[in-house]
């Protein structure tokens, strides 16, 4: 018996996303505030935990990305797990990666703003700087974690936003 869908190669770039958009994702913002810079936030959808000791995690930027000067001088950041009723939060700063002064935000050990309805927090000490082809993979140190118990992740599968059902 062979794979029932569809096969491409993967110098395919629409079948690559297409691929990888059959994962279901959490989505988050991740913020920065580096010296002299307002602070700012970027959403994405490729972060991981690394490791437990030490506590490691990761986020990955296009290395196009205009933000990305800016959170490699910030030396730190903090990965915003979104809530199911984030959705707008998440495409504002898929737009404007400016933090504005209304946006509920505080400031952890890291010195990265956090997000103060966030479903879960990892505040991160920049640790290093890996390629990964179009991409930079952003390694952090772990320094501070938080999370809610009260509501559920804002997910993104094949291009759009969805929430758990029961």
């Amino acid at each position: 018996m062979s794979f029932i869908g569809n096969r491409r190669g993967a110098d395919d770039p629409a079948a690559f996303k297409a691929t990888f958009g059959r994962f279901a994702t959490g989505v988050s913002v991740v913020t920065c505030a580096p010296q002299d810079e307002p602070p700012m936030g970027v959403t994405i959808n490729a972060l991981s935990s690394v490791s437990l000791d030490p506590a490691l995690a990761l986020f990955c930027l296009d290395d196009r990305a205009t933000v990305l000067k800016s959170f490699l001088r910030a030396g730190h950041f903090a990965l915003n797990i979104l809530a199911e009723d984030q959705a707008g939060l998440s495409n504002r700063f898929a737009r404007d990666h400016t933090i504005q002064d209304d946006d509920p935000t505080e400031t952890w050990d890291s010195g990265a703003p956090i997000l103060r309805n966030a479903l879960a927090v990892a505040d991160c000490v920049l640790l290093d700087t890996h390629g990964g082809g179009d991409h930079v993979i952003l390694l952090g140190r772990v320094v501070q974690v938080g999370y809610r118990e009260d509501t559920s992740p804002l997910l993104y599968y094949g291009g759009g936003y969805g929430k758990f059902s029961e």
